[in-house]
């Protein structure tokens, strides 16, 4: 009775071992799939990356996929440049020699997109039309102040009340911001309601790629605004979070002239 509980148990653990090696194979399959692999792709990649470098032959048993179609799935994945070939013999074996070429190749993806976003945002600054966008939430808010390092203006312009403004944003997600901003050399000037941590914020000018003006106290405001490259973006963070964005090249040349002539007033 022991002998067959003891084969009982050891049948169940293999089992189980099975399972969790299929349940892994399945879920790396479904993440090759969301990279741009076909179903095929994904099962060749895999079993190269579980069994090295392998000849065809040995793939189409492994997988399960005819021998005539393997050299179509194999010669995809070398125009990728997933793979590569070696030869032993007259044998022919195929390899992945850095499976990190996936990441590689996602980032010169995003990479791209950024570039072609910029471009398509310069192309929307042509147009005389007005684009309103409204924005609700801590997660809008905080994506709206994102796209001012998508677009990589040259200035970025700003009336702020620094206080209010801090409510919405994560303090460590803001000092990143900072860092991306002054490495893209993103130039910034700012009017700023007068409060101590204001004093606290023009203090650090020099090291932080900016100017700021400190606005004298009977001038008051509780909201934000930012201007670049033909977008103005209004925050309020005081209650519900919201915002605006207005792209418009007539309203942002207003609004530009307008700081312009209290930045010359102010500093003079």
């Amino acid at each position: 009775m022991l002998y067959i509980k003891a084969k009982h148990d050891i049948f169940n653990v293999s089992k189980n071992i099975d399972n969790i090696v299929i349940s892994k194979f399945f879920m790396y399959k479904i993440y090759l799939l969301s990279l741009g692999f076909n179903e095929k792709e994904a099962e060749v990649f895999m079993a190269l990356n579980t069994y090295g470098p392998s000849p065809a032959s040995t793939l189409a048993k492994r997988t399960g996929i005819k021998r005539t179609s393997m050299y179509d799935i194999l010669g995809a994945l070398i125009e990728r440049n997933l793979i590569i070939t070696t030869k032993k013999g007259a044998h022919t074996y195929y390899a992945i020699d850095d499976v990190n070429k996936l990441v590689y190749q996602e980032r010169d993806k995003m990479r791209l997109a950024e570039t072609v976003v910029r471009q398509l945002k310069a192309e929307q600054g042509r147009s005389n039309e007005i684009e309103v966008s409204h924005y609700k939430g801590e997660e809008s808010f905080r994506e709206m102040y994102e796209d001012i390092l998508r677009v990589r203006p040259k200035e970025l312009m700003v009336w702020i009340h620094l206080d209010d403004f801090y409510k919405a944003l994560d303090p460590v997600r803001e000092d990143e911001w900072t860092k991306e901003r002054i490495k893209m050399k993103i130039w910034t000037r700012l009017l700023i309601q007068d409060t101590p941590l204001a004093r606290n914020f023009q203090k650090k000018d020099s090291e932080s790629y900016r100017e700021t003006i400190i606005l004298p106290k009977k001038y008051k405001f509780e909201t934000t605004c930012f201007m670049y490259e033909n977008n103005i973006l209004l925050f309020d963070s005081r209650d519900q979070i919201t915002g605006i964005r207005i792209r418009h090249p007539g309203f942002y040349l207003l609004m530009k002239q307008a700081f312009e002539m209290n930045w010359e007033l102010l500093k003079s």
